[in-house]
């Protein structure tokens, strides 16, 4: 019996139609061989409703799946006779929008039931975080810091199976956060990435914005109050919207950015103190506890300047920005990390999905 495992990863859980084959070995999961990783991002479709609207975002992964699987199957070398040596099929199953979701798992059961092969039903936020062994050694325990678009998250990781949620936003993700406040301010969605841009070229400290439950002696994070507070600014100060959403961009409006981004990560970076102190119990001795950042906001590079600065460069680990966003490699890999757990053939066929991780309002104090 080989010893490798060969692994389809399919993502369609928000707005990123994605897919990739990856061989590893069952005995040393690190840095697995990606033979094919492709994908489909929804923006430009789903900027002209200025945000994702599940029923587009469904009907988009309906039409772009099948293409998709046909070229990463192709791109990977694989003919219709070689499909046959994928050993398992890994999909996300939660959280994220049921309709895109369902469109994923069928795809999913369809090949298991042409293959007989077994499928591995995957929480996506783990995936995100159990990204870094695509590119990076780091040992258990760590702290994983979950920043997207829809999720923020600490976690306490003992292995990639053994999640413990230290806290999480109660209201507002820090990706939902970015956008949300690029509307206000007049930029074209999404706002997350262009805000970073034009932060560059800002005053981060010219404008104050609240950080939400700073203080507290919790891990919980609020983006309500940041929110509100640009709102009202911006009611005061309409000049400083630009003409049109696509520039020029005044340097009053890049100040706000830049301020406005330092509220966001400032406070990701005042909770992760608190995560940390939570877990003190955990530290081997001396050694420090790993950090592990990863999601769509991970690639942000005023949250990578400041975490790197708070916490060091050799405890911080990035997960690469290519693997930040949802995409199929993270998803094959966390699968191969995990293969033993699959649900084999014909059980695989009853797998269902569901939207939701985990209830905001239970963290409310």
């Amino acid at each position: 019996m080989s010893n490798r495992i060969t692994v389809l990863g399919i993502e369609t859980s928000c707005d990123d139609t994605s897919m990739a084959i990856i061989k590893g070995d069952k005995e040393d999961f690190f840095s697995p061989q990606i033979l094919s990783h492709l994908s489909f991002n929804h923006e430009k479709v789903l900027a002209h409703f200025g945000g994702v609207v599940p029923e587009v975002a469904a009907r988009n992964h309906m039409e772009k799946i099948m293409p998709l699987l046909r070229e990463v199957l192709k791109d990977a070398d694989f003919s219709n006779e070689k499909i046959s040596e994928i050993d398992l099929i890994a999909v996300t199953t939660y959280p994220g929008l049921l309709g895109p979701l369902l469109t994923g798992l069928n795809v999913a059961k369809t090949l298991s039931l042409l293959l007989e092969k077994p499928i591995f039903s995957v929480n996506h936020l783990y995936a995100h975080l159990e990204a870094i062994h695509l590119h990076d050694r780091v040992c258990y325990p760590y702290l994983g810091v979950l920043v997207s678009g829809g999720h923020s998250i600490y976690f306490l990781v003992k292995s990639s199976l053994d999640f413990c949620v230290l806290g999480s936003t109660i209201d507002d993700a820090a990706g939902e956060a970015f956008d949300k406040g690029g509307r206000l301010m007049g930029l074209p969605y999404p706002s997350g990435r262009l805000i970073d841009d034009l932060a560059k070229e800002g005053n981060p400290l010219r404008y104050d914005f609240p950080i939400g439950l700073r203080g507290k002696n919790s891990a919980n994070l609020s983006y309500s109050g940041t929110k509100t507070s640009i709102k009202n600014f911006l009611l005061e100060n309409p000049s400083i919207l630009p003409q049109s959403s696509t520039g020029p961009y005044s340097q009053d409006l890049k100040d706000l950015c830049a301020s406005y981004q330092r509220s966001i990560v400032m406070a990701l970076e005042e909770k992760l103190h608190v995560a940390l102190k939570m877990v003190e119990d955990v530290i081997d001795g001396e050694k420090l506890l790993p950090i592990v950042v990863g999601g769509g906001v991970a690639a942000n590079g005023y949250l990578r300047k400041i975490f790197n600065e708070s916490f060091g460069q050799d405890r911080v680990h990035f997960v690469l920005p290519k693997y930040c966003t949802d995409n199929g490699a993270m998803v094959a890999n966390y699968a191969l990390r995990n293969y033993q757990q699959a649900t084999p053939y014909p059980q695989s066929l009853e797998i269902d999905a569901k939207g939701r991780f985990i209830e905001k309002k239970d963290f409310i104090s």
